[in-house]
């Protein structure tokens, strides 16, 4: 991604993001990619290398404790509502008035609250293998939850968000950085299913410091790149989204939303993963089928990082259905 492209914008509640943005030619949407943890926006590198030759305008930020963008560690500064905010603060600075979002892991919550309190400003929402989240009445129980998904699927899921949730947490992914990695992105999918997803086995990983190599789809100099980057931001304020949902900080927020928000209504994308250990496909076709039956849903033969293990695949996935929105004839930005 051309760094000459990077720019960094104080929003209004005075953080800074740092954000990639390329405009459309005349006749293109602008896309907006989002990405999750632990990534930034270089990986969606692929995609912007993909879409903007073809003029497609191309906006990736990096989110709240990622990248170049600022780093507060209190998780109350991670509420969704306050974060989906800073992105319209972004395309208010961009004169975008609407955009196609295309989202991934927590990028696919934080697209689902901008689909809640600013659908106005999207043609379309795209959610990838994280399915759209309706906002929650009832504030998490991260125990009963673990125990509720083992009696019922036999996985705890999201068992190391125990691990995650605790205040020195970094500690042990900042010490063990290249065995933090080596899991995250997993040589195979099935390694979440051991080390991921069962409670207390995250931090055993750490601790033995495991590095058993890199996935054939991500090359040395990507892998370069997103360890250096983790290196130089570390992870203490980038955990805060584990914190912020395991405390119910976005619990009032999303109670101010109104059911009547919650359905989607413009047109929906789900690209599910059929290997992910952590949000299966059946889990995101049950929230699609309830929030947006109308949803278009593609189902691809990969782990959770799709757009890097699937990369040709799904760019062709997303400008297919892109061209079904049929935005082109739009004036530019629009």
């Amino acid at each position: 991604m051309d760094a000459t492209l990077y720019k960094d914008l104080r929003v209004s509640r005075g953080l800074t993001y740092h954000y990639f943005y390329s405009p459309a030619t005349a006749g293109n949407p602008t896309i907006l990619f989002i990405h999750g943890f632990p990534s930034t926006s270089y990986d969606w590198h692929r995609q912007v290398e993909y879409f903007r030759p073809k003029g497609y305008g191309v906006l990736v930020p990096d989110l709240l404790g990622a990248g170049g963008t600022s780093k507060p560690e209190d998780p109350d500064a991670f509420r969704f509502a306050l974060i989906a905010r800073d992105i319209v603060d972004i395309l208010d600075a961009e004169k975008l008035d609407k955009v196609v979002g295309i989202a991934h892991d927590w990028g696919s919550v934080l697209l689902s609250r901008l689909a809640n309190l600013y659908e106005d400003r999207f043609h379309a929402f795209a959610f990838n293998v994280v399915p759209y989240d309706a906002p929650r009445h009832q504030p998490m129980q991260i125990d009963a939850l673990l125990a509720h998904l083992h009696a019922h699927t036999g996985s705890h899921r999201y068992g190391y968000w125990k691990l995650f949730n605790e205040d020195d947490a970094h500690v042990t992914c900042e010490q063990n950085l290249d065995s933090f990695l080596h899991l995250v992105y997993s040589k195979h999918p099935d390694m979440w299913l051991e080390w991921l997803t069962p409670v207390g086995k995250t931090q055993q990983w750490l601790q033995e410091n495991r590095t058993p190599g890199l996935p054939d789809w991500l090359s040395q100099e990507e892998y370069d790149h997103m360890r250096e980057t983790l290196r130089a931001g570390g992870l203490k304020s980038y955990l805060n989204y584990y914190k912020t949902a395991v405390r119910s900080l976005n619990l009032q927020d999303d109670k101010n939303i109104p059911e009547t928000q919650w359905a989607l209504h413009k047109p929906v994308l789900f690209v599910a993963a059929k290997h992910d250990a952590v949000a299966p496909p059946a889990m995101g076709k049950a929230s699609m089928g309830k929030y947006a039956p109308h949803a278009k849903i593609v189902e691809l033969e990969t782990g959770h990082w799709v757009q890097l293990e699937a990369t040709e695949q799904l760019n062709k996935v997303f400008e297919e259905w892109i061209k079904e929105l049929n935005l082109q004839s739009a004036k530019q930005n629009l």
